[in-house]
């Protein structure tokens, strides 16, 4: 009986203690734990069947209104894709596939390009896409020069199995020929507005003097759509925000702008060597001054535009200073060192009195500017080469964008590409 009674005692016990452990287990956790889904580490790839390429390039090259990504997304946005694109042909070692992408997306570009060449921000658009494709194959190419700049991180993401430095080379000559197409754009817009807003168009006629004496009085009002220099100024500033929201390597910019003012430069001062009514003291130096100051405003002072415009200031200031006695002479000569003899002797030629008393350049002060000039080793070139091209170069330009991090607008159809 006494047996019975302790069982029983000992089985209270034992459903007691599991009780009371069952309960330590569902009490413990009293505040609520959040269980989330371990967010995917993406390797900063871009997965694609073979059969969608022809689509991929249709929607990122051939069909790409660049207003609408250019403005909104990372500035090379279209580059970073087709290189996750390429990462993820090098991962899974296929060299046709390597090959058929790089190849196709420089013929796509180049169709692109023929076909809206006179469209500055298609133009534009494609060759800052052309240069950071180019500066991302080096920069994941696994050699040590590019390297350097990367994050440990990028490093991890270099190509693994192919060596691209032939691709290097094709990309560097596509930039090329579009910044050739660029530059082509920008001359046929901008070259008909440079004599009407440097020349013709006089910001402050009484300041600067009246018409020379006898000949044809020029409009002078903006209402009859003359250019002016300030709407030819801010018609720069348009180009330069363009180049700036299609992430243009900041090099490329100042030599297109460089070039650009060349160009400016050139034709202004070959018009004014042909045109009697141009080489009066009022003309120049004004107009100039605002592209200077233009220049500065806009920190491109140490793009060489300055100096590529020097004939045109030199002839500007020839055009004010003192042209009388020898040492005026001697001056002139000490200034003028990026003209050419023939065309100091023409300007002072054709210089125009602006007012009555004024009178013209003697023989003999154009004898003695001959004179002082004679050993001078320059060339006989009167007018300035207006179609001259200085040579591009497109210096490597490492980008901090982690491609991992970058995700696809829904609006450029490209859902069938894969985040890997």
């Amino acid at each position: 009986d006494l047996t019975k009674q302790l069982k029983m005692y000992m089985k209270k016990v034992e459903d007691f203690e599991a009780s009371v452990q069952q309960a330590s287990v569902t009490t413990d956790p009293v505040r609520v734990v959040n269980i989330t889904r371990k967010e995917k580490e993406y390797q900063g790839m871009l997965e694609y069947k073979e059969s969608d390429l022809s689509r991929l390039l249709k929607y990122l090259i051939i069909d790409l209104k660049p207003r609408g990504v250019a403005v909104t997304f990372t500035p090379g946005l279209p580059a970073y894709i087709l290189f996750m694109c390429l990462r993820y042909t090098d991962n899974i070692s296929d060299d046709r596939r390597v090959s058929t992408l790089l190849n196709s997306t420089i013929s796509s570009i180049k169709g692109v390009v023929k076909r809206k060449g006179e469209d500055f921000e298609v133009i534009s658009f494609w060759l800052a896409n052309t240069c950071r494709l180019m500066h991302c194959l080096k920069q994941y190419s696994g050699d040590e020069a590019f390297m350097v700049h990367n994050t440990a991180k990028q490093n991890e993401q270099c190509l693994t199995n192919f060596e691209l430095s032939e691709y290097h080379q094709l990309f560097g000559d596509l930039a090329i020929q579009i910044y050739h197409q660029l530059i082509k754009c920008l001359d046929n817009i901008l070259q008909p507005l440079i004599v009407a807003s440097m020349l013709e168009h006089e910001p402050i006629q009484g300041v600067l003097g009246s018409k020379p004496t006898g000949l044809r009085k020029r409009s002078t009002s903006t209402s009859d759509g003359a250019v002016t220099i300030e709407a030819f100024l801010q018609r720069l500033s348009v180009f330069l925000t363009t180049m700036s929201q299609h992430g243009m390597d900041v090099h490329v910019v100042k030599q297109i702008i460089k070039q650009e003012f060349y160009v400016i430069g050139a034709v202004t001062l070959n018009h004014l060597l042909l045109r009697k009514d141009m080489c009066s003291w009022s003309k120049g130096l004004y107009n100039v001054w605002q592209l200077e100051e233009w220049l500065a405003e806009n920190e491109l002072t140490d793009s060489g535009a300055k100096e590529s415009l020097e004939p045109l200031i030199q002839a500007a200031q020839l055009l004010q200073i003192k042209k009388k006695t020898e040492a005026d002479a001697l001056a002139i000569c000490n200034m003028c060192t990026a003209l050419t003899t023939a065309q100091i002797i023409k300007v002072l030629t054709l210089y125009t009195p602006v007012i009555e008393f004024e009178e013209r350049v003697s023989t003999t002060f154009i004898s003695t500017i001959k004179n002082l000039l004679k050993d001078r080793n320059d060339s006989a070139t009167l007018m300035m080469d207006a179609k001259k091209i200085f040579s591009v170069i497109f210096p490597f330009t490492p980008s901090s964008v982690a491609l991992e991090t970058l995700q696809i607008p829904a609006s450029l159809n490209l859902a069938f590409l894969t985040r890997v």
